[in-house]
């Protein structure tokens, strides 16, 4: 099997990585039709680029040099199967359909998320009626449609585009985000007891809910719990600032992002890891990365009890899920963990099964490889 994975999405997000990485492993011959649009790296938000005029120049231009050139290198390339459009990809499709359409082949377009719903209510970059968030919802429900197969990361988020941009659910499939596990692997055996080491790893967007693990830090205000936040505030949030200034930062420690294998090594130090605790929809329709990579190590994981985390994960059994939004509710969960180690110890091993039976990148690339057999021989 041949399937060429085209457009503007970047190399190095763990979504697209980790899809290649595990067609790869299952002998798939992937020819990459690539332009590096996001100079700014895959941890850069690229929906604050939807703001400024500056900024949407800078990267039109760009734009008008990446597709003619993205399209000459897909009309080189001969037999395929299918083409893949990774994320960052909603724009992509349009210029891609044409030509795909002419060499017959089929699309599947990696949504893994909407652009109006990240814009809109997770960013509140618009008002629901403004015309920056019809944009946002033509352009998620045209790309979808013009694919012949949409991918997203929960069943949660299935339902959700099949309900918002009206797509048949047999057009919309799951495939979860998994990690490099070849980075992430299962932790070496501790002999420390002290301090705890809870770690949180990514940006401030509304969804993480970084302030309710700010304010859970505050709570547990105990020299034998120490807090680790890897990644960046770009948003320049004053409230976090203001929560972040007044913590003990002996205690709590804040680090920028790392590379892939700096931050598995980091993480092998850390005793129990954090997921998502925001309260919009959309964080209750996600399973993040992070969360993935705490399986994938065999780390305990304390995230937000939803009903995306429920598809993959029991509650007490393989993660810890604790209300959403709810500080206090997050601090007990973490102290749950802090005493009882046999806990931590059996959540971490069971999350690892878990990652191991449904999320490692070659089942994942076993999965959406079947899923273009599927839609190049239909039954």
């Amino acid at each position: 099997m041949k399937i060429c994975y085209w457009g503007t999405f970047e190399r190095e997000y763990p979504r697209n990585a980790v899809l290649i990485s595990g067609l790869r492993q299952n002998g798939v011959e992937v020819i990459e039709c690539h332009f590096a649009l996001w100079r700014q790296g895959f941890r850069y938000n690229k929906l604050a680029l939807l703001g400024g005029a500056a900024k949407k120049l800078r990267l039109i231009g760009r734009a008008l040099f990446a597709y003619p050139l993205l399209i000459y290198r897909y009309l080189l390339v001969r037999e395929h199967d299918a083409v893949v459009v990774g994320y960052l990809g909603h724009v992509d499709v349009f210029f891609l359909a044409l030509f795909a359409k002419l060499k017959r082949k089929p699309i599947i377009f990696d949504a893994f998320f909407s652009l109006y719903d990240s814009a809109i209510f997770d960013w509140r970059l618009a008002a629901k009626n403004s015309l920056m968030a019809g944009i946002c919802r033509w352009v998620d429900g045209s790309a979808c449609r013009l694919a012949t197969l949409v991918l997203v990361d929960t069943e949660a988020q299935r339902d959700y585009f099949c309900r918002e941009f009206s797509l048949a659910r047999e057009k919309v499939r799951r495939v979860y985000m998994g990690a490099d596990d070849a980075v992430f692997a299962p932790a070496r055996a501790s002999s420390r007891t002290a301090p705890l080491r809870v770690a949180y790893v990514g940006n401030y967007v509304p969804l993480h809910g970084v302030p309710i693990i700010l304010q859970a830090a505050q709570l547990l205000d105990q020299d034998d719990i120490e807090f680790w936040f890897i990644g960046e505030n770009r948003r320049e949030d004053a409230r976090l600032e203001e929560l972040r200034s007044a913590l003990d930062s002996r205690r709590v420690k804040f680090y920028p992002w790392m590379g892939p294998r700096e931050l598995g090594a980091r993480l092998q130090d850390a005793d129990v890891c954090l997921g998502v605790f925001g309260t919009s929809e959309k964080a209750r329709r996600v399973i993040p990365g992070k969360a993935f990579l705490a399986l994938a190590m065999g780390k305990p994981l304390i995230t937000g009890d939803s009903i995306a985390a429920r598809e993959l994960l029991e509650d007490g059994r393989n993660a810890i899920l604790c209300e959403m939004g709810e500080p206090r509710a997050l601090a007990a969960a973490i102290l749950r963990l802090k005493n009882d180690g046999a806990l931590r110890q059996r959540i971490g091993q069971e999350g690892r099964k878990v990652f191991e039976q449904h999320c490692s990148p070659k089942l994942l690339g076993r999965q959406l490889a079947h899923l273009v057999e599927e839609i190049r021989n239909p039954r």
